[in-house]
Order: C-alpha cells, then sequence, then structure tokens
C-alpha cells in the first residue's frame, strides 16, 4: 500500500458526526466498519439473481450473473393448459432499472430458444 502525502477529504453527504467518529478508529476498528458497510450494502441490494423467482407453472432452469446483467433460462407454461407446458427453454437477459417514481425494476428480454442438447453439453 503506497502513503498518501495529502489525508483523504470526507465526503460531503456523511453527517459531521460520523466523520468525527470514523477518524478517531483504529485500523482494527476501520476494517470492521469497512466489512459492516459491505455486508450492510449488499443486504439493502440484493443481487439480481436473488430477485429473479420463478412465476406459477415456471421452472428456472439456469441463472448466469454478470456485473452488468443476468442471463436466465427458464421453462415456462403457454397459457393454455397443453400437455406440453411448460415450454422452452428460453433464454432472458435480465438488468435492473431505475424507475421514475424511484426504485428499481427487472426488465426481461427474450432472446430466444436454447437448444438442450447445447444445454446438456455445457452442464456435464
Amino acid at each position: 500500500m503506497t502513503e498518501k502525502d495529502t489525508e483523504p477529504a470526507p465526503p460531503g453527504a456523511l453527517p459531521a458526526t460520523v466523520i468525527e467518529m470514523v477518524n478517531q478508529l483504529d485500523d482494527k476498528e476501520l476494517q470492521t466498519l469497512i466489512d459492516y458497510a459491505q455486508e450492510r450494502y449488499e443486504y439493502a441490494h440484493p443481487s439480481l439473481s436473488d430477485q429473479i423467482e420463478a412465476a406459477s407453472g415456471e421452472e428456472i432452469v439456469r441463472i448466469e450473473e454478470y456485473p452488468e446483467y443476468t442471463l436466465v433460462v427458464k421453462r415456462q407454461p403457454c397459457g393454455k393448459d397443453c400437455d406440453e407446458c411448460p415450454h422452452g427453454p428460453f433464454l432472458y437477459h435480465v438488468q435492473e432499472e431505475p424507475r421514475f417514481e424511484g426504485g428499481t425494476r427487472l426488465r426481461w428480454r427474450y432472446l430466444g430458444e436454447v437448444n438442450e442438447t447445447d444445454q446438456q453439453d455445457t452442464e456435464e
């Protein structure tokens, strides 16, 4: 780790009392605070994989998470109560997008049908 010539400037979004308390922490306490803050952030912002659930009659076959998006392979019913349901598997590109009114939503984009023989080859 390299030494810095100047102390980092505290972020303006934090209250002065928090900055004062953080500045008084020793190295072990500071690392504990960093670990807690990371866990707290992950708890408050679940991964896309944790947000994806199968709807009624659907089967999630596989989820592959990447930094900017998630790929989901799923089988789903056609809504006609046919004997061949669920159909697929189908591949979807899923991203989290901000909503105008605040918060986020999952945006699903259909990419196409997955060849089941190709899928079995990649799983072996």
